[in-house]
């Protein structure tokens, strides 16, 4: 041994080793070969186990491959109050409701009638019987916007005048003067059971609230017939006194009619639909034959 280098010592251990393990390798399974079935069953589980705690501690680890990022949208319904439609609609006309006096009146007491500019050029919308003096219209008459006066007159014709509203229109307008006029919108006929705001008052500035409860016929547009295109509404509560000529509009602020006196019941009003208005402008502004 004295004579081996290190090297030489090295492979003469391995090869010990190695004629060491063949041995007890072969003495192994001869001992097992003679050994009970019971012994050889446990020496193979014993195996068996170690073999899968050695190949499962060298298993490759699994690398988690990136989260996807999805972006969910939820829809959120938002109820609006009907305080704040009520609201809306009231800032969105009163730029629309108007104060009608004689010419010769003060335009600081108490208007004439009130009304609603219904187009752009000048055409406002009032009761008949307000802006009829003794009977008869007058020559002229001063119409307040805002803070602005304008000069009118009645463009009824004599042969309608016994309808419930008439129509003046504003002298003085050119192309260039444009007025807020209210929107009647596609659908503009008033509905049983729906929600509706008046805006006038003896002062034009006052804002009522109620319900179409009934739908009341009456006689037709420039005729003398039982009937009229678009019945005249009932409200529940009633319409309040000093409010002939005030605008009615639906929540959304689109106008569904024109207040005007009852006059099967002196002192009630009943609501003249947005039908009827349309009605007696096209019926004004036909040409004459």
């Amino acid at each position: 041994m004295q004579e081996l280098n290190n090297h030489q010592i090295v492979l003469l251990t391995m090869f010990v080793s190695f004629v060491v393990s063949i041995a007890t390798g072969i003495i192994t399974v001869a001992m097992l070969e003679e050994a009970p079935p019971t012994l050889t069953q446990t020496v193979n589980r014993v195996v068996e186990h170690t073999i899968e705690r050695v190949v499962t501690g060298t298993t490759t680890p699994t690398v988690d491959k990136p989260a996807v990022v999805t972006n969910i949208t939820k829809e959120v319904t938002v109820y609006t109050k009907e305080d704040d439609l009520v609201v809306a609609a009231v800032e969105k006309n009163q730029s629309r409701t108007v104060k009608i006096f004689l010419s010769d009146a003060d335009t600081s007491s108490t208007p004439r009638s009130i009304g609603f500019v219904v187009s752009r050029d000048g055409l406002i919308v009032a009761e008949t019987e307000d802006l009829l003096a003794g009977g008869a219209p007058a020559d002229t008459y001063t119409v307040v916007i805002g803070e602005k006066h304008y000069t009118a007159k009645l463009v009824a014709p004599k042969s309608v005048t016994d309808e419930p509203i008439s129509f003046l229109k504003l002298s003085g307008m050119t192309a260039t003067t444009s007025l807020d006029a209210v929107s009647f919108g596609r659908n503009d006929s008033p509905k049983l059971g729906q929600t509706i705001i008046v805006l006038g008052g003896a002062d034009g500035s006052s804002v009522f609230k109620t319900t179409i409860s009934k739908f009341r016929a009456v006689k037709s547009v420039g005729t003398s017939t039982p009937e009229r295109a678009g019945a005249e509404v009932e409200t529940t509560p009633a319409i309040p006194a000093h409010n002939a000529g005030a605008l009615v509009v639906n929540l959304d602020g689109q106008a569904v009619g024109v207040v005007v006196s009852d006059p099967n019941d002196p002192g009630s009003f009943l609501i003249c639909p947005s039908s009827c208005i349309l009605a007696l402008i096209n019926l004004f502004s036909a040409p004459t034959p």
